[in-house]
């Protein structure tokens, strides 16, 4: 069955798909269409005339507001005051920008002299270059991981700034 005979009598949902708000909830007065069917004929039963409601939720109370004092000004529309970064927070951060240049760093030493047509750096700076690169995404990916102990994850994000200095030490300011 199909049309508005397919709808049970005790469905709370109208044929037109608006839903019937809840008892004590004020409703609007729906505008006269002045066609047949509409919300003002008279051949209809008053019960089945329904008024339309609004299509957006109705705002849900926080039960720890936020007091924001101030213009938005947080990360992404962020308001300040709220889910504000931790210092693990900032350390990870800090690790990924630093293991993000290590990478770059490592992309120019190894294209560079393909790209060029130079002689290269030599193997073990090379190597170097990527065993530290691997070594900074290893440990910026444990540090950024959820389940990692904060501990742990502290060591990790320590880790990255030591070996970024190790590669800049040992392969450009000999």
């Amino acid at each position: 069955m199909t049309g508005h005979a397919a709808l049970p009598p005790d469905d709370p949902t109208p044929p037109d798909g608006i839903p019937t708000p809840p008892a004590g909830v004020p409703t609007a007065p729906a505008p006269s269409t002045g066609e047949t069917g509409g919300a003002t004929d008279p051949t209809r039963p008053a019960e089945a005339t329904r008024t339309a409601t609004p299509r957006r939720l109705q705002a849900v109370p926080d039960a720890y507001p936020t007091v924001v004092t101030g213009v938005r000004t947080g990360a992404f529309g962020r308001p300040i005051g709220k889910h504000r970064p931790t210092a693990l927070h900032r350390l990870v951060e800090a690790a990924r920008v630093l293991t993000g240049g290590l990478m770059v760093l490592t992309l120019v030493v190894v294209v560079a002299p393909l790209v060029l047509g130079a002689v290269g750096p030599g193997w073990g700076v090379l190597v170097g270059h990527v065993v530290g690169a691997v070594v900074a995404l290893a440990a910026t990916g444990l540090a950024a991981w959820r389940r990692t102990p904060v501990w742990a994850a502290t060591v990790a994000a320590l880790v990255v700034p030591v070996d970024v200095l190790a590669v800049l030490t040992l392969f450009w300011w000999r």
